[in-house]
């Protein structure tokens, strides 16, 4: 008797901050989506010392009035929905109500707001979840909400929070996030009194990619505008050539919500097939537009996730709009001696990075400690972390990525995303090599809104005149019986790895041939046996009729081993044993349970079948390549992601020799 006890509300609401408060990015994230809700065209956010001596958020939104502003502090108090039923067709960032009571419960709050019609306005205070005082106050219309020593009355939450410097950089790349989606909206950040970020808010997606990545990036990615289904998609695909080494720019928002979803990432892998080596991983920014009855929000104590009520489709829309953006595209590589990789970059001036020295003045509380450590451990937009020792600040390091990128040939794309057997990829937003990032503007005073810079020479042209280059340029040898030299019409001088080509050849043969149920096999004069695990040989029994599909005849000789008396034509029949057990690996472990695994491991089987490396080809077989190279849907990369067609100019070569300058 009498040991279950009814918390207070105080408590309640501590707790309850735990869910939605994890860090300062956290309230800066909760207060942006409130000023949206709000109507706001303009946003401001400033901080100091990572946010957590102060957030201060100010928009020019419809503001509340006296009433509103207290009740907006009530646990579930909320004016997005009024209903249960209202919940499954949402339109606002916000409809928990949750997001101010728990950021009182864990700091000091100022709530000052002011709605266009009013002659005053009204200031609300919190500490510690505590209701301090309600007085008009003079101000312009909108709502400014400060919050102030963060986690001063929760010295265990305290702890766990990082650098200065580490939280305002996460609170960076936040404000970047929105920028992107929320085009028509000025965002400006500030951080210890400098501007060091500040979009024009002119509706211009390009202006918007701009102001957060510069110039190289937005002349290295290309506008996705689609509608399929019923589902528009939109933003930017960038090209192979910005990959990056983790899903950190796969940037990802559902009704211009940031979210992170395994099904769009599958997608897009999939929309990149072949384009990228093993361990890159595409630069996309996406924003896709749907009914709002047909995803539930509500799945994610941070609204991080969301459920789709037809993953397929949404699937289909994202492939299709990205592959449909990229398909006009040239994909050979512009070769430079002295070229730059491009990076991130924002547009104000870099500053020297400055060893951190001032400190934040450490909220005092009982029992606290007075120096805290902090750890590092994040997952895309939504952190969550692993204690550290209280006193001994480990070096920081970004996690690696343990995923394989998904692969899909399909042009239809049948198979379900549900299927997919591909882990959630926990993303990091902001990387220990950015870590200064957020440093580079802070001398740079109040910035303008930046203007795109007019490019001075588009260096890919379209796939069209890519493939017209191909075929029209003239061979003039060979290089270490390895790679193709041809000239170009327009005076550029191309290499073409040979065993690459040649297998990206045989690989789309056997892509068309599965998909068109067009098999041809090639019977051997003696099987070949195979001794196998007693896992694989069960595996290979329960695919048998997969197997046979694409031209393999196989049977089981007990005890682990297997006959194979017929192959695909394909495959070498010289390396049958070798290419079947690669292959069969491949596809175990790659993606076990998809609809279009058998397609991904055929690359292995091409491999082995293709031309090699120091194989002399005489030049009709040239000519045959470059001819069957031609009529490919993607010429530029093997199966494996590497580039096939590399092309150099004569105004490079010229200012190697010094020619030009």
């Amino acid at each position: 008797m009498g040991r279950i006890q009814v918390l207070d509300t105080i408590t309640a609401n501590a707790i309850a901050a735990g869910e939605v408060i994890e860090r300062p990015m956290s309230i800066v994230k909760e207060l942006m989506e409130n000023a949206l809700d709000a109507g706001a065209t303009a946003i401001t956010v400033e901080i100091e010392y990572g946010g957590i001596t102060l957030i201060r958020v100010r928009d020019n939104g419809c503001g509340m009035d006296a009433e509103d502003a207290q009740n907006a502090f009530l646990i579930h108090a909320t004016s997005k929905i009024r209903s249960l039923d209202e919940l499954f067709a949402l339109h606002t960032m916000g409809f928990r109500g949750e997001a101010l009571a728990s950021i009182a419960a864990a700091a000091k709050v100022t709530l000052s707001t002011k709605e266009p019609q009013a002659e005053m306005g009204t200031c609300v205070k919190y500490e510690g979840g505590h209701f301090i005082s309600c007085s008009p106050v003079g101000m312009p219309s909108g709502t400014i909400v400060e919050v102030r020593d963060l986690f001063y009355n929760l010295p265990a939450r305290f702890k766990f929070l990082k650098k200065d410097q580490t939280e305002a950089g996460y609170i960076q790349t936040l404000v970047e996030r929105f920028i992107l989606c929320n085009t028509d909206v000025s965002f400006k950040l500030i951080k210890n009194g400098k501007t060091v970020l500040q979009s024009p808010g002119n509706c211009d997606a390009q202006s918007a990619l701009y102001s957060v990545y510069g110039k190289e990036i937005v002349a290295s990615c290309r506008e996705i505008n689609s509608v399929i289904d019923g589902i528009t998609v939109k933003g930017f695909a960038g090209l192979p050539k910005i990959a990056r080494a983790s899903r950190s720019e796969q940037i990802i928002f559902v009704n211009q919500r940031l979210i992170r979803s395994k099904t769009i990432s599958a997608a897009i892998d999939a929309a990149y097939t072949n384009m990228l080596m093993k361990g890159k991983y595409a630069f996309v920014i996406l924003d896709v537009y749907m009914p709002f009855s047909d995803i539930d929000v509500n799945v994610h104590p941070q609204k991080a996730e969301v459920r789709f009520s037809n993953e397929s489709v949404v699937y289909r829309a994202v492939y299709h709009a990205i592959m449909n953006t990229l398909s006009l595209e040239s994909m050979s590589i512009d070769y430079s001696f002295r070229a730059n990789s491009v990076e991130k970059t924002t547009s104000a001036p870099q500053a020297s990075a400055v060893p951190e020295v001032t400190k934040k003045p450490t909220p005092t509380t009982q029992n606290q400690s007075t120096t805290v450590g902090k750890q590092i451990g994040y997952q895309n937009l939504y952190f969550h972390e692993t204690p550290r020792s209280t006193y001994v600040a480990k070096k920081e390091t970004e996690p690696t990525e343990s995923v394989s990128q998904a692969n899909v040939t399909e042009v239809d794309l049948p198979m379900a995303p549900k299927v997919v057997s591909q882990p959630a990829e926990e993303v990091s937003v902001y990387k220990e090599s950015e870590k200064n990032e957020s440093e580079k503007t802070e001398s740079q005073g109040n910035a303008r809104p930046p203007e795109i810079p007019v490019q001075d020479e588009i260096l890919l042209g379209s796939r069209e005149e890519s493939l017209h280059e191909l075929v029209s340029s003239r061979v003039i040898g060979t290089l270490f019986d390895t790679y193709i030299l041809l000239e170009s019409p327009q005076r550029t001088l191309l290499l073409i790895d040979q065993h690459a080509a040649h297998e990206k050849i045989l690989y789309e043969k056997l892509v068309e041939q599965e998909l068109s149920k067009q098999v041809v096999s090639q019977p051997l004069l003696a099987p070949e046996i195979v001794s196998l695990s007693r896992s694989d040989s069960a595996f290979i029994e329960e695919n048998t009729a997969s197997l046979e599909a694409i031209g393999f005849e196989i049977s089981s000789l007990g005890d682990g081993e297997i006959a194979i008396r017929a192959i695909p034509s394909q495959v070498d029949a010289k390396n049958v044993r070798q290419a079947f057990i690669e292959m069969i690996d491949e596809w175990m472990h790659a993606s076990k349970t998809r609809n279009d695994a058998l397609i991904l491991s055929l690359a292995t089987a091409a491999c082995k079948a293709a031309v090699k490396g120091h194989d002399h080809l005489h030049d009709i077989e040239i000519k045959g390549l470059l001819e069957d190279l031609a009529t490919l849907k993607d010429p530029y990369h093997c199966p494996h992601g590497r580039p096939i067609l590399i092309r150099l100019s004569e105004k490079e070569i010229e200012k190697e020799f010094k020619r030009i300058v």
